[in-house]
């Protein structure tokens, strides 16, 4: 849908807009903003835009481009789509929609596509061969049960990055016999929301994934020239996240279709393993130029521009960033070590892709708030720009969420706002980590907020874990998907995870201090003994115990390097006490003298294992630790990408065949990953 206007003067003018699923807005052609930000469901935020700076002589063009998905997602609610703007000179209103905007049926953005995602909405495909817009169209006032929010996150930047250098060019040749990836993280129900193949006339992506490539001659610099069959290879040298933008003149009536990876090797276009098609297809007008952007942004470092069919001169490439606005960030590093600086610097683009309107976990597959994630990223915004601009509107987003019977009640959503619920799929460890975000939230990083906000929340989630406390006061079966960290270590949470409930014993602990409870604090700490005696055997902490024939708790011999951890933070374990000499060697020495003979043990991932290895180490003040960890963890994805990723980068098996490949399976761009400008500045200043 577009809405469009004329007014011949926007002088001291201010644009007051929401809309849902999504908005740009374009003042003169000249692109203004996204929007808006996102909010729990039965919510609206209000973006307020000045307009003055675009102002001109004669008629200025307001456009505004509306996507509606209405579909289920984890990067927005599901609820009926709208649009509501005013243009505003102090109390005079000079345009609002339902009384001045004419609306245009969108002739350009194809409706009926493949999804990008499980977790996002759809692919773009473009139609510049007939009028800029469509049909007109009648617009419908909407009697909405939506309450209008402010903008709390600040805007992000949206400055434009042009590259004016390809990296190859070649040929490419449609191979039918190539299995096509799936692509999707879990199967798109019709219920979930899709449309049929036979109801999709462009599917960009399988067409690409079956092309064979052959590299005909290196780069050189923009414009170029492509004909059907050939390709351009371009290389922005890091990860960027935006709007993908691109200028081509059409030399006929052409089919133009643009890949996009966060990563490949060899000179070669390679799409990573993660669960996205990164494909968008643009059908261009002959003899007419074209200034495309996507709707949508995305996440890329290497593109590659196919022309399908026709011929085209290429003469720009790029993105218009849409990231947290870097002027903002009043944190920076005075190392003189050259690979702790690109870390540093890789920690700030990771943070700056994923802090927009709330904490995302990527800026490409998803887009979503996850709980535990965020715990992270708040530590690393309020260091970075020593404000909580974004964690404001995250945990906003949060007390607004209604619960309508989708889990245990009290639990809350593992990322919102969200469509999860709809499939009841939910992690309480990750309750528990919305409770300790809290806690620091609000003694450390806004003390200035009403703590009553959260009571309902927090209250509500230890409400819920306590009907699963068993006659020692521990968590025994939760329901739920269990999430210790990514690794083995998911398999040991039945029937008592311990480092569920050491985790558990700092939520209490939590609550108590905010909210003046004794009992709480003296829960937690009770709760932290009977773990710690339970669950430790002399030498390291035990995952789990299940239940015997009898019916008794028996402790297996698992022990994960992450659980270990959580001992360390939330156990009340003083490290230097003889009992637990060992573990603290084994703590020193990454475990590498751990002898793991008659034991489940398995090392830690990056997320969170070895998030919670860098609080232990920074808790300990093991400097010297922490530096050679951050380097040898963090070295090559900076060196790689520019970015820090979400799986770990084990470097010890470059030369392994299936390296490539393995790296590749999830983001490369996790918002996460921040934290390592947290620790760098500890390493530095400690």
């Amino acid at each position: 849908m577009v809405l469009r206007q004329e007014i011949e003067d926007i002088s001291e003018s201010v644009f007051y807009i929401t809309a849902f699923s999504f908005y740009r807005l374009t003042v003169n052609g000249e692109f203004v903003f996204f929007g808006p930000a996102r909010t729990a469901r039965g919510y609206a935020r209000v973006d307020e835009i000045p307009l003055g700076q675009y102002n001109r002589e004669g008629k200025n063009e307001i456009m505004i481009e509306v996507n509606g998905y209405y579909c289920q997602s984890i990067s927005t609610v599901k609820q009926p789509s709208f649009v509501i703007a005013e243009l505003c000179r102090g109390e005079e209103v000079l345009l609002c929609t339902g009384r001045d905007f004419e609306g245009y049926r969108s002739s350009r953005m194809v409706q009926k596509v493949q999804r990008y995602s499980a977790q996002r909405h759809f692919g773009e495909v473009w139609d510049y061969r007939g009028s800029e817009l469509g049909e007109r169209v009648e617009l419908v006032a909407q009697d909405l049960d939506i309450k209008y929010l402010p903008r709390v996150a600040p805007f992000p930047s949206v400055e434009r990055g042009m590259t004016e250098e390809y990296s190859s060019v070649g040929i490419f040749s449609y191979d039918e016999s190539i299995d096509v990836p799936r692509r999707y993280s879990f199967d798109i129900t019709e219920d979930w929301g899709r449309y049929e193949d036979d109801e999709i006339e462009y599917a960009p992506y399988p067409w690409f994934a079956k092309q064979v490539t052959e590299i005909k001659r290196g780069g050189g610099r923009l414009p170029i020239t492509l004909s059907e069959g050939e390709y351009a290879l371009i290389d922005m040298k890091r990860v960027e996240c935006g709007f993908i933008c691109m200028e081509t003149l059409a030399h006929e009536d052409s089919d133009v279709v643009v890949g996009f990876s966060e990563l490949c090797f060899d000179e070669k276009f390679a799409f990573t393993a993660m669960n996205a098609r990164n494909v968008v297809e643009y059908l261009l007008k002959g003899g007419e130029n074209a200034k495309t952007m996507t709707f949508e942004p995305y996440t890329y470092r290497y593109a590659m521009v196919m022309v399908k069919k026709g011929s085209i001169s290429l003469s720009s490439f790029g993105v218009r960033r849409f990231e947290y606005n870097r002027s903002k960030i009043i944190r920076d590093i005075t190392t003189k070590d050259a690979q702790l600086r690109e870390i540093y610097e890789a920690a700030v683009n990771t943070f700056a892709h994923n802090a927009l309107d709330l904490y995302m976990d990527c800026p490409s597959r998803e887009r979503a708030g996850w709980l535990c994630d965020t715990f992270f990223t708040g530590r690393a915004e309020y260091f970075l720009t020593g404000k909580s601009l974004v964690e404001d509107a995250f945990l906003e987003n949060y007390r607004l969420y209604q619960y309508c019977g989708e889990y245990p009640e009290g639990a809350l959503p593992m990322c919102y706002p969200s469509d999860v619920e709809r499939n009841h799929h939910f992690i309480p460890q990750w309750d528990m980590w919305y409770i300790i975000e809290v806690k620091e939230y609000l003694t450390e990083r806004n003390t200035s907020i009403d703590r009553e906000l959260f009571r309902k929340s927090v209250y509500g989630v230890l409400s819920f874990l306590s009907k699963y406390e068993n006659e020692e006061g521990l968590l025994q079966n939760l329901p739920g998907w269990n999430f210790v960290e990514w690794s083995t270590a998911n398999e040991w949470v039945q029937d008592v995870n311990y480092p569920t409930n050491f985790l558990y014993a700092e939520a209490l602990r939590c609550v108590g201090e905010l909210y003046g409870e004794s009992e709480l604090i003296e829960k937690g700490n009770r709760v932290a003994e009977v773990t710690r005696r339970k669950a430790f055997d002399g030498e390291v902490f035990i995952d789990n115990a299940i239940l015997d024939g009898e019916g008794k708790l028996k402790n297996t011999k698992n022990s994960s390097e992450a659980g270990q951890y959580y001992a360390i933070l939330f156990g009340n374990v003083d490290i230097d006490a003889p009992e637990f000499s060992k573990l603290k060697s084994y703590v020193i020495d990454g475990f590498k003298t751990f002898n793991t003979e008659g034991r489940g043990f398995v090392p830690v991932n990056a997320f969170i294992g070895f998030y919670l290895r860098i609080c232990v180490l920074m808790k300990l003040g093991y400097r010297d630790i922490l530096e050679k960890d951050i380097k040898f963890f963090f070295g090559g994805m900076s060196e790689l990408t520019g970015t820090l990723w979400e799986y770990r980068l084990d470097r010890k098996d470059e030369n392994d065949e299936s390296f490539k490949s393995r790296i590749q399976r999830g983001s490369l761009d996790h918002g996460f990953a921040s934290f390592a400008a947290v620790a760098i500045d500890f390493i530095e200043n400690q």
